[in-house]
């Protein structure tokens, strides 16, 4: 419900109250969770994304078998959440209203994005030290390879409804290219 009023709203125009009705209960009560509006972003946050991010990172973690395999798992994972118009409404929350709401910015850096390049770090340095990948200085920048992705959900926001972007196919395509750019 909150989400739902965020993408409506924006996290500006969002109430509080205006969440509560929609989920039908009174005022008072969504006090009684969230001190405030941004408290309740940080819990849709990490109710859709830091969960699906915590599972994703024990999977890596203990993912036996050569790293190609564990990146095209982590990238199917991904591409699962890049589906969910959760994850989309948080995103384009932020790039619309970032600039107003740094604290929001920052909290999503350290819950998400950060864990996230950490993990894709680790995966990018794992295939290196195998031997799998060549060393090309992509574990120093391992946000470079979602940065295709996310770029797809703004122009499907954009520009989807003339020439849309499926996600699932775009992010295999762009992980084979750099798989083959990795390869030892």
């Amino acid at each position: 419900a909150a989400l739902a009023i965020f993408a409506r709203d924006g996290f500006a125009g969002t109430r509080l109250e205006d969440v509560a009705e929609r989920v039908g209960i009174s005022k008072g009560t969504i006090y009684l969770y969230f001190e405030n509006k941004e408290e309740l972003f940080k819990a849709c946050v990490r109710e859709t994304l830091g969960s699906h991010l915590q599972q994703t990172m024990e999977m890596a973690a203990t993912f036996e078998g050569p790293t190609s395999d564990l990146l095209r798992e982590v990238f199917r994972r991904v591409s699962a959440m890049l589906s969910q118009h959760a994850y989309r409404t948080i995103l384009l929350l932020l790039i619309s209203e970032g600039q107003r709401f740094p604290e929001l910015v920052s909290f999503y850096h350290a819950e998400v994005l950060a864990p996230g390049v950490r993990g894709l770090k680790a995966v990018l340095q794992r295939g290196v030290e195998s031997g799998e990948f060549k060393d090309t200085g992509l574990s120093e920048f391992p946000m470079m390879l979602m940065s295709p992705v996310i770029a797809s959900v703004i122009w499907n926001h954009l520009f989807g409804k003339f020439t849309p972007i499926d996600l699932e196919v775009a992010m295999s395509t762009h992980l084979n290219t750099m798989l083959d750019g990795l390869k030892a």
